[in-house]
């Protein structure tokens, strides 16, 4: 057990004291992320904006893995006279992996999101599984997001991003739609 812990320990410190190697168009070592978006939700009548930061480890041109946090903003039944412009806020912490597929300057790229968070707010019907509508409530959620997009690759590392992908949590019956994010990564 104590030779494991040894090891671990050994190749932890190697990977990461080692210098940032660099590929034809990317950089191995650590990596920060920032991310815009807009999220329709399962009905058209409602609209919101994100913002999500990953901070992580490049391991090769390949494979990136990190931590993430967002910020979703909702507005509900825009086109509605019911409950027109109730709000809420949902705070996704999350594990990002990450793999692009080409060494190029444009490169598809997949990437998926699992981990938690916290919703507060206005808190829609859902169906038959989920309470009636609250005004000012909260709850606390499991969430998925995959994603597929293009990256454009910068020199050192940098890239700018176009994804599209699928948000959703799971805590209060299941709510969540499609997202559109303009992101860049350095």
């Amino acid at each position: 057990m104590k030779r494991l812990f040894l090891f671990i320990v050994l190749l932890a410190s190697v990977a990461f004291s080692a210098e940032a190697q660099e590929y034809r168009y990317a950089k191995r070592g650590y990596f920060r992320s920032v991310r815009i978006g807009v999220i329709t939700a399962f009905s058209n009548e409602n609209v919101g904006c994100s913002v999500d930061l990953v901070n992580g480890y490049a391991f090769n041109k390949w494979f990136m893995m990190g931590g993430g946090i967002g910020v979703q903003y909702t507005i509900f039944n825009i086109d509605s006279d019911d409950n027109s412009g109730q709000t809420n806020v949902k705070v996704p912490i999350y594990l990002h992996l990450r793999a692009n597929v080409l060494d190029r300057k444009v490169t598809p790229y997949f990437s998926l999101n699992l981990g938690g968070g916290f919703c507060k707010g206005y808190l829609p019907d859902l169906g038959p599984d989920a309470n009636r509508a609250e005004v000012n409530g909260s709850y606390e959620f499991y969430y998925v997001e995959p994603l597929a997009g293009v990256a454009v690759r910068f020199g050192g590392g940098k890239m700018l991003e176009l994804g599209l992908s699928f948000c959703a949590d799971f805590g209060r019956g299941i709510s969540g739609g499609p997202k559109f994010g303009v992101g860049f990564t350095w």
